[in-house]
């Protein structure tokens, strides 16, 4: 007599103590500094409050040195965070990231190919993953930047008019996903690129009617400065720029060396997306792809920025559940790679690289930057899929959607 199959209920048993453990970690501060807890939120309210006051966006510093360092429109959109007192307001917005990763990461992963009886565990380590976990404390936007950019990518076929609004309400926000217009270099994607284009002129548009000083002085200079942001060499940036500087590049030539190294890798990932079809792969992608070239785009912003922090990059863990527990069945070493790097996003280690002295720390901080590098040297490399292959995955994105 055959063993009954566990409820289906129970698969949701692993989401449910890591969202418990996250609800842990804002209750009790565990394994964060003091400081961090709603900072990040309160910088966008001080932004939001310069906005409707007429002041400077730009001017104010918090007592750590931190600045607004967002497009203006992105203050327009934290305005609503004024009508909240300051701690309801992060518990408010913290449901609002859990509520779109558990939902957004449900409809990506089954998308990506993840088998529906592995979601729920998929998303369990998507939650407890250092980007998703520092975005909770600190009140962070940049979960839902990366949910809108891949999602946007994903929807492209389907309904590209919500998926270019998505992505490109990413890029105004935070300029560098607009990097997902790189998807244009294929025929495929331009209608979608154009439709990024326009959503993201508008929007940015929109910021510069509301604080055209600001607009001014953000997109001709401030934009620029990346040191307003953090140090290159700070263990936590992830970024090439970061990853050159833990090297021993000297920090005033990282951000520069970075940038060199982010255009080559931009310029490669344009050419495989530029060659012709190979016989047998579909000439339009599959949802599948579409969210492989999403998550693509999100890691390549990443690697791009002089400073990229952890809650930056909640594509890492994306992905890396995409790599080890996707369909179709992959090569034996690309599930082990994704495997490798999901313990590296979801192990607290830029914690103990900054504790440990010398090469180790630094060899250490190194390998959020190259797991980065990985999971895009496997995803462009990926194999394509077939039409008839995906009608599932399509349906769990685009069900409600249109």
């Amino acid at each position: 007599m055959s063993r009954p199959a566990p409820r289906p209920v129970l698969r949701w048993v692993p989401l449910a103590l890591a969202l418990a453990w996250c609800a842990v970690v804002l209750v009790t501060g565990v394994g964060t500094e003091g400081w961090q807890r709603g900072y990040d939120l309160g910088v966008y309210r001080d932004g939001a409050e310069d906005l409707l006051a007429g002041r400077d966006l730009y001017h104010r510093a918090t007592e750590r040195g931190h600045y607004f360092v967002y497009p203006p429109v992105a203050a327009v959109l934290f305005v609503p965070l004024l009508l909240l007192p300051v701690g309801v307001d992060l518990l408010a917005w913290d449901a609002v990231l859990v509520v779109a990763v558990v939902a957004g990461g449900h409809r990506l992963l089954r998308a990506g190919g993840v088998p529906p009886a592995l979601v729920p565990a998929a998303l369990a380590l998507v939650v407890v993953s250092d980007p998703f976990r520092e975005a909770l404390v600190l009140g962070q936007i940049s979960p839902l930047v990366v949910l809108a950019l891949v999602g946007g990518a994903a929807l492209a076929g389907r309904s590209p008019r919500l998926g270019a609004l998505l992505a490109g309400a990413a890029g105004a926000v935070k300029v560098t996903p607009a990097l997902v217009l790189l998807l244009g270099a294929s025929r495929p994607w331009r209608r979608f690129a154009l439709g990024v284009v326009v959503v993201g002129a508008a929007l940015t548009t929109a910021g510069a009617l509301a604080a055209p000083a600001s607009w001014r002085s953000y997109f001709l200079d401030l934009l620029w400065r990346s040191g307003r942001v953090g140090r290159p060499g700070t263990t936590s940036n992830n970024s090439l720029a970061g990853g050159l500087a833990h090297a021993g590049v000297p920090g005033h030539l990282a951000p520069e060396a970075g940038a060199v190294l982010a255009a080559v890798l931009v310029a490669l990932v344009a050419l495989v997306l530029l060659r012709p079809p190979v016989p047998g792969e579909p000439a339009e992608p599959g949802v599948p792809a579409r969210v492989r070239w999403g998550l693509v785009v999100s890691l390549l912003t990443c690697l791009a920025s002089p400073v990229a922090w952890s809650h930056h990059a909640l594509a890492a863990p994306l992905a890396a559940v995409v790599l080890a527990a996707g369909w179709p069945p992959r090569e034996r070493r690309e599930r082990v790679a994704g495997a490798v790097v999901l313990v590296l996003w979801v192990l607290p280690v830029l914690q103990l690289a900054a504790a440990l002295p010398g090469p180790a720390g630094a060899l250490l901080a190194q390998s959020r930057p190259l797991s980065l590098l990985v999971l895009v040297g496997l995803l462009v490399l990926q194999r394509p899929v077939s039409h008839g292959s995906v009608t599932s995955e399509e349906s769990a994105l685009t069900m409600g959607s249109t």
